[in-house]
């Protein structure tokens, strides 16, 4: 589990630093963009397959966030968006872009 998790509505990103130091910022939009739910994977996958296929344009506005357990994050977006848990695993190796 992270040391920190922080949010900031300014530079819309999301800092999130381990216990071993290791860091990574997150900005809003990426988080949204590789959301790891079932729709969103679904989506992502027939956009993939697809060229003529429209994805919805998501609201990456970050209106919260809370932790599930000790293994993972939620998001809560601004388009009522929230059911994507985002591993600690997950957000790791994930590149911030």
């Amino acid at each position: 589990m992270p040391a920190r998790v922080q949010v900031n509505p300014e530079t819309r990103t999301v800092l999130i630093e381990w216990p071993d130091g290791f860091r990574r910022t997150f900005p809003w939009s990426r988080l949204r963009a590789v959301c790891p739910c079932a729709l969103c994977r679904a989506e992502a996958q027939q956009a993939q397959e697809d060229p003529l296929f429209l994805r919805p344009q998501p609201d990456d506005t970050l209106v919260d966030f809370a932790y599930v357990g000790n293994y993972a994050v939620r998001f809560f977006w601004g388009d009522g968006h929230s059911s994507g848990l985002y591993t600690w695993r997950y957000l790791r190796e994930l590149d911030s872009e």
